[in-house]
């Protein structure tokens, strides 16, 4: 059986490798000229089961007639005449209901659970190295509303038995000793044993040459231009201007999923959410963290890669825009050198910007599509790499036509 993914970002290389071990013949598709180049390539490396939960929060409309205007606000919504961006954009506002958030949050920490699993398998057959921390994640705040809130969200992840602790300011420098030296005002944190970091960049290029040794053949600097149906199939894709026939087809595409399913008039409901990285050389100081951490109120996760310490976050909602935003990497910069002033060399931080593909209830989209040879793995917002491995296990399982370890509608785009 012959099958082509689009897009070889983490989602697409996992896919990938995934079905070449059921035995599928794979060739994977991507406009870069190597794999992992676009939303992949610098995220903040967090592999975060705990953090299942939406974006789209109840009292998340509130805060954006607060930061309306600002352009230091965590989330930016630019308002663009563009009719995509309305219509996921009030849908996403209408999942911002208590109910559906935490209907959300239980079906991404299902999967999250589940992909730790499979990331933990794929780590015990193929001995990656991708600078791996398993030390748990520490999320710190500022404000008592901030801890009030953090604390409701601890209660509902122990009740779904995965353990998450409260600390105060002086148990989070205890668990991550680097906070000692810290000029930011947070109050306390939260620490979950369960989540773990890595490079998710390195991860998928390792995992590419394992996929590889099973077979998989990869085609770069190949422009996707549109899919071929025919009597409720694919019939082709056509890569560079010539039409290619395989059994079934995979779409995993990120943000752009939206633009290939539009085409065959399929609506995919994603739209990309800019973030922002900086990685910060450390330079042989001991006054980094080890430990990877997430600054709650600033929105902005930090993950250590070895000698280099890796920081991302902040959310712009403004189309396809690729540039860069220097006011928002800064942001992101005074979020780390705020917890460890004496971390790095800021001067010398590497900025970079990627679209995040989110869906309008931040769940990923897995599953078949109402073309019976075209499957999805795409919608996975800032989670990309926590649920990877899991998202193309679930896929590679539907494909083969097996029980899937989760209820596959959780994450059908038939839910929509």
């Amino acid at each position: 059986m012959k099958v082509a993914v689009l897009g070889a970002g983490i989602t697409g290389v996992t896919s990938a490798y995934f079905l070449a071990k059921k035995g599928f013949e794979v060739t994977v598709f991507d406009r870069q000229p190597l794999a992992a180049e676009e939303t992949s390539f610098a995220n903040g490396g967090q592999i975060s089961v705990t953090q299942a939960f939406p974006w789209n929060s109840p009292d998340l409309p509130g805060k954006l007639v607060k930061w309306l205007g600002r352009d230091d606000a965590p989330l930016v919504f630019r308002l663009r005449n563009d009719p995509h961006m309305w219509r996921w954009g009030l849908k996403f506002l209408l999942n911002a209901r208590r109910k559906t958030f935490y209907e959300s949050a239980g079906r991404v920490l299902r999967l999250g659970l589940h992909s730790r699993d499979c990331l933990h398998q794929v780590i015990a057959d193929e001995n990656i190295d991708y600078d791996r921390q398993a030390r748990g994640i520490l999320k710190v705040f500022n404000t008592q509303e901030e801890w009030d809130d953090m604390a409701a969200r601890t209660q509902w992840l122990n009740d779904q038995g995965v353990a998450q602790k409260m600390l105060t300011r002086e148990e989070c420098m205890e668990a991550e000793p680097a906070l000692a030296a810290a000029t930011s005002s947070f109050i306390g944190g939260a620490k979950s044993d369960i989540d773990e970091s890595g490079d998710a960049h390195s991860f998928t290029l390792a995992l590419e040459a394992a996929a590889k040794r099973l077979g998989v053949s990869f085609v770069y600097n190949a422009t996707i231009d549109h899919l071929t149906e025919e009597a409720g199939r694919v019939k082709s894709v056509t890569v560079n201007g010539k039409p290619l026939a395989f059994d079934q087809y995979v779409m995993s595409l990120g943000s752009f999923s939206y633009f290939l399913g539009k085409k065959l008039g399929l609506h995919i409901p994603i739209y990309p959410v800019k973030g922002y990285s900086v990685t910060v050389p450390i330079e042989g100081t001991n006054a980094a963290p080890m430990m990877s951490l997430t600054d709650e109120s600033q929105h902005v996760v930090i993950s250590r890669f070895g000698d280099r310490l890796r920081a991302a976050g902040t959310a712009e909602m403004n189309g396809y825009e690729a540039a860069p935003n220097k006011r928002r990497e800064d942001m992101v910069l005074d979020s780390v050198f705020g917890l460890f002033p004496h971390a790095g060399n800021r001067e010398k931080a590497e900025r970079w910007c990627g679209l995040r593909p989110m869906s309008v209830d931040s769940t990923p989209i897995i599953g078949k599509t109402r073309f019976d040879n075209l499957f999805l793995n795409t919608g996975h917002g800032p989670l990309g790499w926590t649920l990877s491995c899991g998202s193309a296990d679930l896929l590679s399982q539907i494909m083969s036509g097996e029980k899937t370890n989760l209820d596959i509608q959780d994450y059908s785009l038939d839910r929509f």
